[in-house]
């Protein structure tokens, strides 16, 4: 997939999921309709065959919501299962994950919440873990809520992800920019 194909179905992401939270009100909270999202595409990435039988094209839209109605039907609102039905008729369903992501991405915008991932070349103890969130929180002035990995490459430092956002303190890429330097 292109970074053109890539940024389109963030866009159309975005918009369905915009268009899904706009429908949450006093019976279905944003946070109801997340959780829901949330526990079916766990599984959906859980099942092989399920993946298989939503992304074919031989297997019909109505076989499709057939399926669907038949997981789903007794465990989710009805708001979040016509809205997975609309994704089947409007061949959308492949950009499920990414609509749950950017879903995900406005009620923690909404919330005031920040997700960061963060990398780092080994793995971090909770204390150290600990003393970085309180740091990030007290510089954004932000409630933050992280997600740690671990890059061998990265030989040290630590690299921040914050949706486009990317801030590279390791040593790999003080390297990289001291090799650019020498280069010239």
């Amino acid at each position: 997939m292109t970074k053109a194909e890539e940024n389109e179905n963030k866009i159309v992401a975005q918009r369905y999921a915009n268009a899904l939270m706009e429908f949450s009100g006093e019976k279905l909270s944003k946070e109801d309709i997340f959780s829901q999202i949330k526990d079916v595409q766990t599984s959906l990435n859980n099942s092989d065959d399920l993946q298989k039988v939503m992304s074919s094209p031989i297997v019909s839209n109505d076989e499709k919501k057939g399926v669907i109605n038949k997981i789903f039907g007794n465990n989710i609102n009805e708001i979040v299962l016509n809205f997975l039905n609309l994704l089947i008729d409007k061949n959308r369903f492949n950009i499920f994950n990414s609509i749950v992501k950017e879903y995900k991405n406005e009620l923690n915008r909404q919330n005031g919440l920040l997700e960061i991932k963060i990398v780092s070349a080994i793995e971090l103890n909770d204390n150290e873990k600990a003393m970085i969130k309180v740091k990030l929180q007290k510089i954004l002035n932000k409630e933050i809520e992280l997600d740690w990995a671990t890059d061998s490459s990265l030989i040290g430092g630590l690299v921040f992800e914050a949706g486009d956002n990317i801030v590279d303190c390791s040593l790999q890429h003080k390297l990289q920019e001291i090799n650019k330097e020498i280069t010239i």
